[in-house]
């Protein structure tokens, strides 16, 4: 890849790491009602360790029409699927090392589990298993997606007889 190509996807990284940031520390979901509690009232009332539980009452009131709006449950799985989607372009792109399949999954676990740490600790946000499994889900999917464009371009090359880089 030339170096223009490589400035321009650092600048869009730094870009999605600061919306990331936001979107997981400071944005609305940053948990303003859960500063003034201790830590002990915070993962009393804001943290979920039991696997699927806020996945499968998400997809219980989707399928509950008559008595929950659609909006929050879809919106929350939707933007934890897709909030580490782009790490799936990024990361290969920018990282040699992160071309194989266990480091970036590895680079993506321990991000992860810094975010929610750093919730866990500030009071910010909440602290749910289910958003690290629909977060990972996510950074999966887009690692097989830029894995799939790489094969196609590179066949596509080989069929038009010019050289993969």
């Amino acid at each position: 890849m030339n170096k223009r190509f490589i400035w321009i996807l650092w600048v869009i990284f730094g870009l999605y790491i600061i919306i990331f940031l936001y979107a997981t520390l400071f944005g609305n979901r940053s948990g303003a009602d859960f500063s003034d509690m201790t830590i002990g009232e915070y993962i009393a009332r804001s943290v979920n360790l039991v696997p699927f539980k806020t996945i499968s009452l998400y997809i219980k009131w989707i399928f509950d029409g008559n008595r929950y709006n659609n909006y929050i449950p879809l919106t929350n799985l939707g933007v934890n699927l897709i909030l580490l989607f782009p790490m799936g372009f990024f990361l290969p792109n920018l990282f040699d090392r992160l071309r194989n399949f266990i480091a970036y999954l590895s680079t993506n676990i321990l991000l992860l589990a810094l975010v929610e740490t750093i919730q866990l600790i500030t009071r910010r946000g909440s602290f749910d298993v289910d958003d690290f499994i629909l977060n990972i889900l996510g950074a999966i999917i887009g690692f097989l997606v830029w894995l799939l464009t790489v094969k196609i371009i590179s066949s596509s090359k080989k069929k038009s007889g010019k050289t993969v880089e």
